[in-house]
């Protein structure tokens, strides 16, 4: 098992400029700076939760081939943090009509509206589909959309694609994941996992470290 970033890098960040972060883009690549971050990504939610929960934009996306990082040396990407619509694999993958190079597979519950038990199948049939745009994947343990997921068949179709997954240290942090389901899925895939914090506030930047000690205390990290 490989462990794709360091701890000076995140690659799931939320801001307000797009969707539920608490900190504008420059403010949190301000802050990254202060801490020692070398990479971040900012992977906002997609038009489906935005519209769902009906998040007020602070931005233009078609801006962002204007936006420069005048703050410091981080290197700042953007992505999405696309949904799963339906059992066809379809999903939303766009911000503002704009999509992005760096895509996350998530599974929200008031996103995707179908029968769960079927949700390992959506999966599936998302990963075919998307699986040249998809970054890491996430969700497939976390609490509230698992129930019914067969991480076994998930994890053979990444594998297939060499496609990651994702340690969530906020929800880690929270207790919102099924880590033993995490335990299960993780020496199954092939791809390695990233440690990210998804950020929504500063505080959750310090998360981190609790998720590269759990990794450690599973014997992948020296």
């Amino acid at each position: 098992m490989k462990v794709l970033n360091t701890i000076h890098e995140d690659y799931h960040i939320h801001s307000l400029n797009y969707s539920d972060g608490m900190n504008t883009i420059d403010e949190i690549v301000q802050y990254a700076g202060k801490i020692g971050m070398k990479k971040i990504a900012i992977t906002d939610h997609s038009q489906a939760t935005i519209d769902k929960e009906k998040f007020c934009f602070k931005s233009w996306r078609s801006s962002l081939r204007r936006r420069k990082n005048v703050h410091n040396e981080v290197e700042v990407i953007f992505g999405v943090e696309w949904d799963l619509l339906d059992e066809e694999g379809n999903c939303c993958f766009d911000i503002q009509w704009k999509e992005s190079e760096f895509c996350i597979l998530v599974c929200h519950k008031d996103i995707y509206q179908w029968d769960w038990k079927n949700i390992t199948q959506a999966y599936i049939n998302a990963i075919h589909k998307y699986h040249d745009k998809i970054k890491f994947i996430w969700h497939i343990y976390k609490k509230d959309t698992s129930e019914y997921l067969d991480v076994e068949a998930v994890a053979k179709v990444l594998n297939q694609y060499q496609i990651p997954i994702e340690l969530n240290c906020s929800n880690l942090d929270t207790g919102r994941d099924d880590i033993e389901k995490f335990k299960k899925i993780l020496p199954l895939i092939e791809a390695g996992v990233y440690v990210n914090s998804d950020a929504h506030t500063f505080y959750d930047f310090s998360k981190r470290q609790a998720g590269f000690d759990f990794l450690k205390e599973q014997g992948y990290l020296s």
